[in-house]
């Protein structure tokens, strides 16, 4: 009987041994997602750099200015009648940085019945309701964050015509385009 008593104990033991512990533990993290409007941008007046007369190469560069847009013709040309930016307008979510995306290589070719005029040093003029937060990285984009409370904005681009000597007479035309992107 002792001998069953002894192996009684020992099978006990076997049963009764503690299992080796193990550890848990779980920690929980938000998600969050934020839908923002739709961005939208419609061309409100094309551009126009008036008339250009005299003989001599050179360049009209249009300051854009929401009060008062300047033509002002290098030495050698002569500018009269209209200075007209482009005018856009656009709608965003409030309190968003929007980026204002330039022609691609900041030029564009204007033709007409002689050789071609280019516009280059692309410029652009914020409303009021745009506060500028500076260049991105690399040239060809504005960023701007939209201070109007409903998310309407606008914005005007001028830039440099470059007129050849003895440009021939006549009407020179091109177009551009403007992307809006969020930042």
């Amino acid at each position: 009987m002792a001998r069953f008593a002894l192996m009684a104990m020992c099978a006990l033991g076997v049963v009764s041994a503690p299992a080796s512990a193990q550890s848990s533990d779980s920690a929980t993290a938000d998600t969050y997602a934020t839908v923002i409007g739709a961005l939208t941008i419609t061309k409100a007046r094309d551009m126009d750099f008036g008339k250009i007369a005299g003989p001599a190469a050179g360049t009209v560069t249009m300051v854009p200015s929401l009060l008062a847009p300047t033509c002002t013709p290098s030495i050698g040309l002569l500018h009269y009648g209209k200075c007209q930016p482009a005018i856009f307008v656009g709608s965003g979510d409030p309190l968003q940085t929007v980026r204002i995306k330039l022609p691609a290589g900041d030029s564009i070719d204007l033709t007409g019945p002689g050789a071609n005029m280019t516009v280059t040093e692309f410029v652009v003029d914020g409303d009021p309701t745009l506060a500028n937060v500076g260049n991105g990285k690399g040239k060809g984009f504005v960023r701007y964050d939209i201070l109007d409370p409903a998310g309407v904005f606008g914005f005007r681009v001028g830039g440099t015509l470059n007129v050849g000597a003895n440009q021939t007479p006549g009407t020179y035309t091109g177009t551009f385009d403007v992307r809006l992107d969020y930042q």
